[in-house]
């Protein structure tokens, strides 16, 4: 398996990946997934398997500690250094999951944020998924304001 950068080339499979992993109301749309690629590459990161992407993670540095549903529409570029790495999405094609994909992106993004300065890692995950972020050292810290999608969301920190 091979981590990278995104490229815009990667669009079409990312939104495959996406609107597998996510319902219709929590997926990003095309056009969130295009300015991601182009405003934040350094913090977008795809998996691959033979060449094929199989998974990817990815999301803004901001100032904030938790995340907040303008994250999901409005992106801005990342600080050189310093500030709260963030997780908008973390996915992997149903085909390829229970394989550590999932994991080796979650690392991935936490020693590249390290790398930058960034004192913590942030996200909202489901209550299901809960346990999955704890095992890799993140905190639940309760149910966050978020209410993309019209679920009930968590923030999970990890501190760097």
């Amino acid at each position: 398996m091979n981590i990278r950068q995104v490229t815009i080339e990667d669009l079409d499979r990312l939104i495959e990946i996406e609107n597998l992993s996510f319902t219709k109301e929590e997926a990003a749309t095309e056009v969130a997934f295009v300015n991601r690629i182009r405003m934040i590459p350094d913090s977008f990161f795809v998996a691959e398997d033979n060449g094929e992407i199989v998974g990817f993670v990815n999301g803004p540095v901001m100032e904030r500690d938790y995340i907040t549903d303008d994250l999901f529409s409005e992106t801005k570029e990342n600080p050189k250094t310093g500030g709260v790495q963030s997780i908008l999405g973390l996915a992997v094609h149903p085909m390829h999951r229970k394989k550590g994909i999932a994991t080796a992106l979650l690392t991935h993004l936490e020693t590249d944020a390290k790398s930058k300065n960034r004192k913590a890692v942030t996200l909202t995950c489901l209550e299901r998924l809960i346990p999955f972020y704890e095992k890799h050292g993140y905190v639940n810290n309760g149910i966050s304001q978020s209410e993309h999608g019209g679920e009930v969301w968590y923030n999970m920190t990890k501190i760097l």
